[in-house]
């Protein structure tokens, strides 16, 4: 029987492979022939049934494209059009018109014909039957459920189609359809990062001059070629009318300066540039070459300019190596001097393009030493986790974010020197302090019930370790499941000492309890099991799971969520050795795998999934302090910490081994290091000692059906509508999803939803119109639901 041929990369590869519509269609068709050479034949044919003739206005084109492309109709042999019975010969390569190369598989479009008409063999009109075997030894070119595939479905589908945003209405429907053969040609890139409406397709028929003129500033020679000479008069006539501008005489230069100089109704055209930038690769380096050798103080816009960004950017990565040299105060005021100055350029277009790395890591960098003013301090060990809860893991977190957005080695020595003047002396004073009250208070005891809290679960429930999870990332990973509707409780606990993952891995599962420590392991700080003596292997490990009723699930299995189950995600902490501070480059993929496979598990039907972890880390760029530590004095030596030998002396701190109190664990002192390095964990310090646990339960069904279905611009009012929402639920208009004080309506209150599902919006602030916002769909807890961008006043 015909398989089904429509597996499609998605998005992400549309994105990378930068194609038009068209030739996204082409790669589609080209894909669902595909097969496993070693075990299967090749299929006979392609089959596409279209029963309502969406297609057919590109049937010509696609011809032109694919030899191979046949249609079934009236007899044409010259565009490989005719009845069933010359089909059968064609696909069959008997008549001489089969000239497509050898290995292509035909493809037969069906348009009137639907996949039923083919299937029901016995129901088949006579006209159809002499194809109704190639269902046997071909495949169909159909939608995942086995629908034909409309045009609208191929650009929006996520399984299988483009995922673009279309307005699910019956008149965006019927204009996609009018403007196909133009679409056809559109880049896809272009019709992403926005909602399609229907007058964007009808656009397409009464040409966007705007766009016509962007796309010919960015590839003139290309889009010139792709007009006819009456499509070419007509755009110079337009561009000479509205924008003083004759692309025959001025050139793409004069247009591009022009561009730049952002005058008169010039503005417009460089906000369409702006709003998608990507979509122009070829405009920046034309922009660069435009530029006026004098600089009118009344009409220069630097922001326009390249070489102006790239100035400014020099002069703040010297600022910022400069840092480095200054004391913790005097580079924090520097800093917020340089915000003052450099802020404005996160709004320009080059920071879209990634060209302003210094001025948008700036922004992380201000906010790590807002919060490094206020030092980590308490009277005791527990006050002091209580200010690293509340506030004080953002330094962290602005650290590894500012450390993220650069990529070159002279910005991320700039970065580096920002980190060293003011996180790293603020790393160090919160250390201290720490190990000097777990000197005065037996830090142990703190930690000892660390698994007590998974001895009891109730069935329906998943423990999901993430190894090196530290609390800021934890937090990261709680945002992120709130934003998407999920339940989540957080819980801060202590870490056994020492905290390395063989210590407190298994502390923190819920086979703690019949697990020892032996001072012959104290070497690699790994227990026993209780009963045999054994050293607890991973293999041990699961199989002591196991003994107590968890299914140990690998990566990709749900199990039977009526039980209890242990599943391990993510490799945080083993990145971290091997790369150093480069582990900032991996944090937001490995994130998105923890979400995934929470979402994953939930959705297969476990009640609740907890997140446990067994250690944070220091991370510091340009190295820890090293500290000596001779190996005679140790068992072994870690980079934080080491198992001090029986009769020893240290002058550092030294603190009872978990799992046995008489093994004496070394501390490293501060933030230093035994070893040479950028990451390290074992000793203490609240970065490595203070972990969330997280309790992720499955959203409200009401969340989970809840959507924004439009919204609509009259003036400054927007009217929005939605689905799925009941009492209590409110809507916002805001510039950051989840943060209620960027909201840009009255007084900041969002409005309640009416019970029709309606509510309206009005933003005052005349200055915002134009604006790029975000409505967000609130449940009554105020957990953003649901969002949909906009643009405030009106979309094009």
């Amino acid at each position: 029987m015909a398989s089904e041929g429509r597996a499609m990369p998605g998005a992400a590869e549309a994105e990378a492979q930068e194609g038009t519509v068209l030739e996204a269609l082409l790669r589609a068709l080209e894909r669902a022939a595909a097969y496993n050479r070693h075990d299967q034949v090749a299929p006979a044919v392609i089959l596409w049934p279209d029963k309502a003739r969406q297609w057919e206005p590109l049937a010509p084109r696609l011809r032109q494209a694919l030899p191979q492309f046949l249609t079934l109709g009236p007899y044409n042999p010259q565009e490989k059009t005719g009845p069933a019975i010359w089909l059968k010969c064609m696909i069959a390569r008997t008549l001489p018109e089969a000239d497509w190369p050898e290995g292509a598989v035909p493809i037969l479009y069906l348009p009137g014909i639907s996949r039923h008409e083919l299937r029901a063999v016995e129901r088949c009109p006579a006209e159809l039957q002499p194809l109704a075997e190639l269902q046997f030894r071909g495949v169909w070119f159909t939608q995942e459920n086995t629908k034909d595939w409309t045009v609208y479905a191929f650009l929006t589908s996520k399984r299988g189609g483009l995922e673009l945003d279309i307005a699910p209405t019956e008149e965006t429907r019927e204009a996609l359809l009018n403007a196909l053969t133009k679409l056809a040609d559109v880049p896809v890139a272009e019709l992403r990062g926005r909602r399609l409406h229907a007058e964007d397709f009808r656009a397409l028929l009464q040409p966007d001059l705007v766009r016509q003129l962007l796309r010919w500033l960015d590839a003139p020679e290309e889009t010139r070629a792709s007009w006819t000479l009456e499509e070419w008069q007509a755009f110079c006539a337009s561009c000479r009318e509205r924008y003083g501008f004759d692309p025959e005489s001025d050139g793409v230069l004069g247009g591009a300066e022009r561009l730049g100089s952002q005058q008169g109704p010039w503005e417009h055209v460089w906000q369409r540039f702006a709003e998608a930038p990507a979509a122009y690769p070829h405009l920046p380096d034309l922009l660069r070459r435009a530029k006026p050798e004098d600089e009118p103080p009344l009409f220069f816009r630097e922001e326009s300019w390249p070489q102006c960004n790239e100035r400014a950017e020099e002069e703040l990565r010297a600022e910022l190596l400069e840092l480095e040299s200054l004391p913790p105060e005097a580079a924090a005021h520097k800093l917020e001097e340089l915000e003052s100055k450099h802020k404005v350029r996160q709004a320009w277009v080059w920071a879209k393009l990634g060209q302003a790395p210094l001025a948008k890591a700036l922004e992380h960098l201000v906010h790590m030493a807002q919060v490094a003013k206020r030092p980590l301090g308490g009277e005791d060990l527990e006050a002091m986790a209580a200010a690293y809860v509340a506030q004080g893991w953002q330094a962290d977190a602005a650290a590894l974010e500012a450390l993220a957005v650069v990529k070159k080695s002279e910005d991320v020595r700039a970065v580096t020197a920002a980190l060293r003047a003011i996180y790293k002396p603020w790393l160090e004073q919160a250390a201290e302090r720490f190990q000097e009250l777990a000197r005065e208070a037996p830090f142990p005891e703190l930690a000892r019930d660390t698994g007590s809290s998974l001895s009891n679960l109730k069935p329906g429930t998943c423990v999901l370790f993430a190894d090196g999870l530290r609390l800021d990332l934890g937090k990261r990973l709680s945002d992120t499941l709130k934003g998407l509707g999920f339940m989540v409780e957080e819980t801060w606990r202590w870490v056994p000492l020492p905290p390395v993952t063989p210590t407190a891995k298994p502390a923190a599962s819920p086979v703690a309890a019949f697990l020892k420590g032996e001072a012959s392991e104290a070497a690699e700080f790994r227990p026993q099991i209780r009963e045999t003596g054994q050293p607890l292997t991973a293999d041990r490990f699961r199989k002591l799971l196991g003994e107590q009723g968890f299914q140990v699930l690998a990566q990709g299995e749900t199990g039977d969520p009526e039980g209890l189950a242990w599943t391990e995600y993510g490799e945080i902490d083993r990145r971290g050795h091997q790369e150093g501070w480069k582990l900032v480059r991996r944090i937001a993929e490995e994130l998105d795998g923890l979400v995934d496979r929470i979402r994953e598990l939930l959705g297969a039907g476990w009640r609740e999934v907890r997140v446990v972890t067994d250690h944070g880390w220091l991370l510091l760029p340009g190295g820890l302090p090293k500290v000596e530590m001779p190996h005679y004095l140790v068992e072994s030596r870690w980079t934080r910490c080491g198992a001090l030998k029986p009769g020893a002396k240290v002058d550092f701190l030294t603190v009872p081994w978990y799992w046995n109190p008489e093994v004496a664990v070394v501390m490293a002192p501060g933030i230093g290091s035994f070893q040479a390095a950028e990451y390290s964990h074992g000793s203490l310090s609240l970065q490595e000692c203070v972990v969330l646990d997280l309790v992720v339960r499955p959203a409200a069904t009401s969340a989970l059906r809840a959507v924004i279905e439009s919204h609509r611009w009259i003036g400054m009012r927007c009217r929005v509508r939605v689905r799925g929402a009941g009492e209590g639920w409110h809507v916002d208009l805001r510039t950051k999803a989840a943060a209620p004080a960027t909201s840009l309506l009255k007084d900041k209150e969002a409005k309640p939803v009416k019970p029709e599902g309606e509510t309206s919006l009005v933003v005052d602030d005349p200055d915002q119109e134009g604006a790029v916002a975000l409505i967000v769909l609130l449940d009554p807890q105020g957990r953003v639901v649901a969002k949909q961008k906009t643009i405030v006043g009106g979309e094009e």
